[in-house]
């Protein structure tokens, strides 16, 4: 029953992120992680064993090092404890902060706490989440149905699948930010825990399955919603909710819902990939069994995909969001590369190519029907001219860099508090911006490192040697 309950939760938890415009507010924020600490406890209490199955993951080991890191930001420390290892904190009370830091006084690394204790929830979702997928993926017990090994051979690609829409994650989080958000975070952690769960030889797979698919339905879903709105679009996501001048589907930001839609789209686009590499269509002898077969179940489960996954992208581009065009792009030719590296070792590259031109041509068949002007037009700002000079959105954007550096070599040992940049950026700032107040920088990288310094530095660089290791793992099995 426990086991039905984590299914149930789980689901509840995906498909609520993204509707509830990507989770920004800390109430839905605070409703999420409830929900993630509850499906949590019920994991555990299914396994027998699970704290023996978490420590088998580096992932975890990395998650919980971060985990103590920030509560040690948020310890009270004498000040000159705090003078010693960050100065620049020391002085920051000193010039700031009404009381300031002198004598017995005691305060906290982070400068300002209440931000970092939401940051710190906020982290705990992710690895809650993450911990519960690895203990549900490790459900797998003697007696269950026992599945096709071509079924096994086709979740190769999907995992494929999942790491490209990390990666897709991954570029974008150099020119915006999206790990910020709950809902993207969310779904990347996801992506991340299907992965890491399924690296083992052992592991539930129909759970694995099912989890892909209903990322993948959800994604569709949302990306028609996004469709319907841009033609209905009253000053309202959902006609009645939150007034938005730039939304996409549920989502406040463009730059938001690509960055959510890649990852539903990698999925789709390696579920293609896995049908049409393993599809019986090859094997039918005679051209009237190749017309016979899309007639079958077969062929109906992979037009279907095909279609979503065009349907899907084709929202990303209608998004205008540069970055997350860009970086959906990349993750797909790292992708393709890699299945088409898998199928010249079983001679089966031509399906490859047949499998990428039909999803571009539908792509852009979708594209021009929604209307290409909008991103188009996006794109003529981001010209050669303009990329050679630094003008236009780089500019803005090395600004952000620039006045972020000089807070990094302040708070380079220990930064300034998890999740405080946007209110401690306001002594750094010197360039004019419209918005007064600016909470990220638009480099996901540059701003955990302003936060956390010299171990978010290292949390970076561990993350990034394993989830290449990972990646390099999955694409040998690929067959």
């Amino acid at each position: 029953m426990s086991i039905v309950l984590v299914d149930i939760f789980l689901f509840l938890i995906i498909l609520a992120a993204p509707l509830m415009y990507g989770a920004v507010s800390f109430i839905s924020l605070a409703i999420l992680s409830g929900a993630a600490l509850l499906v949590f406890n019920l994991s555990c209490l299914s396994r027998p064993s699970p704290l023996k199955i978490l420590v088998r993951h580096p992932f975890v080991w990395l998650g919980a090092a971060m985990t103590f890191y920030i509560i040690f930001q948020l310890i009270l420390w004498p000040a000159q404890f705090i003078k010693f290892l960050s100065p620049a904190t020391y002085y920051s009370y000193l010039m700031y902060f009404s009381g300031g830091a002198v004598g017995d006084t005691w305060r906290t690394f982070s400068l300002y706490p209440s931000d970092t204790v939401r940051g710190l929830i906020q982290f705990l979702m992710y690895g809650a989440v993450f911990m519960t997928i690895i203990l549900r993926l490790s459900h797998c017990q003697k007696g269950d149905e026992v599945i096709h090994p071509t079924s096994f051979r086709k979740s190769e690609y999907l995992k494929l699948g999942c790491l490209s829409g990390v990666f897709a994650m991954v570029f974008h989080s150099l020119y915006d930010f999206n790990l910020h958000i709950p809902a993207n975070g969310l779904y990347f952690t996801v992506l991340l825990a299907l992965v890491a769960g399924t690296l083992t030889e052992e592991y539930d797979h129909k759970f694995f399955r099912k989890a892909v698919d209903s990322i993948i339905m959800l994604g569709f879903f949302i990306a028609l919603f996004a469709i319907i709105q841009k033609f209905s679009y009253n000053g309202h996501i959902y006609w009645v909710g939150m007034r938005a001048n730039h939304p996409v589907g549920p989502f406040y930001n463009y730059d938001h819902y690509a960055g959510f839609m890649a990852m539903c789209s990698s999925l789709a686009v390696s579920m293609v990939a896995a049908s049409m590499m393993h599809t019986s269509f090859f094997r039918q002898q005679g051209f009237v069994k190749k017309v016979l077969w899309f007639s079958t179940v077969e062929a109906n489960r992979s037009l279907r995909y095909i279609m979503m996954s065009a349907v899907m992208v084709a929202t990303i581009f209608i998004s205008t969001s540069r970055g997350g065009i860009m970086s959906f792009a990349l993750s797909q030719i790292i992708f393709f590369a890699i299945v088409l590296w898998a199928g010249w070792r079983a001679r089966k590259s031509g399906r490859i190519v047949g499998i990428l031109t039909t999803i571009v041509l539908l792509i852009g068949v979708m594209v021009v029907w929604l209307g290409p002007e909008a991103f188009l037009k996006r794109f003529h700002l981001f010209s050669i001219q303009k990329i050679i000079k630094m003008e236009g959105p780089i500019d803005v954007r090395l600004l952000f860099y620039n006045d972020t550096l000089k807070m990094i070599k302040d708070f380079k040992v220990i930064g300034t508090g998890l999740n405080t940049f946007g209110t401690s950026f306001t002594k750094y700032r010197t360039f004019d911006y419209t918005d007064d107040y600016l909470r990220y920088t638009h480099n996901d990288y540059l701003q955990l490192i302003s936060e956390t310094g010299l171990a978010g530095a290292l949390f970076l660089a561990g993350f990034m040697y394993l989830f290449l290791a990972s990646m390099i793992r999955v694409a040998r099995k690929l067959e």
